[in-house]
């Protein structure tokens, strides 16, 4: 079984409510190991919406990384969000593929590891909050130790987008 690690988030409806629906139906083929706390971000990147709360699992699954993502699509649909979804508009739930143990894929289909982890605030405190020893396959850094750098960054030189994140004391 390969360790693999869900970047998950909502921002239309019960985000909430759309967020515990969608692991539970994870649970169908990857065992949960570990949820972090989830966070409240603005919408990146022109999506539109409310606020989403955001969070990362780490669990294990004997799913290929392909088949992972046609399950967490299968998901995404039921869980109200079209497969041809527009980009940038609200969603239901939306499930991204972080990392996949230590596996670098990319096709055009799927990149992995996700190549916008070290953009978003919340994923790599997610990342640090669920497994902190996890080793990013590419640059050869821990989760803490990316965490620790993203923090001590100065402004000027950190990787960020322009959001806000912080943990939600209404989650």
């Amino acid at each position: 079984m390969a360790d693999i690690f869900i970047g998950l988030g909502s921002n239309l409806g019960n985000r909430k409510k759309n967020i515990e629906k969608a692991i539970k139906k994870m649970a169908e083929h990857i065992q949960i190991i570990k949820v972090s706390p989830l966070y409240k971000t603005t919408p990146q990147e022109g999506v539109s919406g409310n606020w989403f709360f955001n969070g990362v699992i780490y669990g294990k699954t004997s799913l290929t990384p392909m088949k992972l993502l046609k399950f967490l699509q299968s998901i995404e649909e039921d869980l109200g969000r079209p497969i041809n979804h527009k980009k940038n508009t609200a969603r239901t739930i939306d499930l991204d593929i972080l990392f996949y143990g230590n596996k670098i894929i990319k096709n055009k289909t799927l990149t992995i590891p996700h190549p916008k982890i070290l953009e978003r605030e919340f994923v790599i405190h997610g990342l640090s909050e669920v497994n902190k020893r996890f080793v990013h396959p590419l640059i050869k850094k821990t989760m803490a130790q990316i965490w620790k750098e993203f923090n001590n960054a100065g402004t000027q030189n950190k990787k960020r987008s322009l959001y806000s994140s912080r943990k939600s004391k209404d989650i």
